[in-house]
């Protein structure tokens, strides 16, 4: 049987200039490489965080209620830094050992969203919802704004090349 849909899923048939490759196709790290590179990555992201956590200490409210100001804040730096890589990687491939290393362990360790839910829901459990929900809401839109702000420079800057940047 023999079908339009099929054609297209036939590579062979297919010339160059009807894909979008920017190159040959890269080789894919081992499983092992990728595992050992998120690993490391996640383990300075995480220290990372902790030795950020320590330097911005939470403020008590006067009810006693904590702001987790340093979630917050590892969360939205850790956003732009990743928005920041995919940016820069959307308009210059870079080395295969970067999104592991950088994107899923660097980022994901020093981001902690566990940390804000848990956070949240103290906020919840003390009877300080509107403050619990202020703080997620807060914190959705600032990570979000921060990875989209991160894409846009870092593929500004990406596109205008190395030799327009240091003029």
């Amino acid at each position: 049987m023999h079908t339009v849909e099929m054609d297209a899923l036939r590579l062979e048939d297919s010339t160059e200039a009807e894909t979008l490759s920017s190159g040959p196709p890269r080789t894919p790290l081992p499983s092992r490489q990728v595992v050992l590179l998120v690993a490391a990555g996640g383990a300075l992201g995480a220290l990372l965080r902790f030795l950020l956590s320590a330097a911005v200490p939470s403020l008590a409210t006067p009810t006693l209620v904590e702001l987790p100001w340093a979630t917050l804040l590892a969360n939205v730096l850790g956003c732009l830094g990743l928005g920041a890589l995919v940016g820069v990687l959307e308009v210059r491939p870079g080395r295969p050992w970067m999104q592991p290393l950088l994107g899923t362990g660097l980022c994901g360790g020093f981001t902690t969203m566990s940390t804000a839910v848990l956070d949240g829901a103290a906020m919840m459990g003390a009877d300080f919802a509107i403050l619990a929900i202020v703080y997620a809401t807060l914190s959705l839109v600032l990570s979000i704004g921060a990875l989209v702000v991160g894409m846009l420079i870092a593929r500004f800057l990406a596109r205008r090349g190395p030799e327009q940047v240091s003029a």
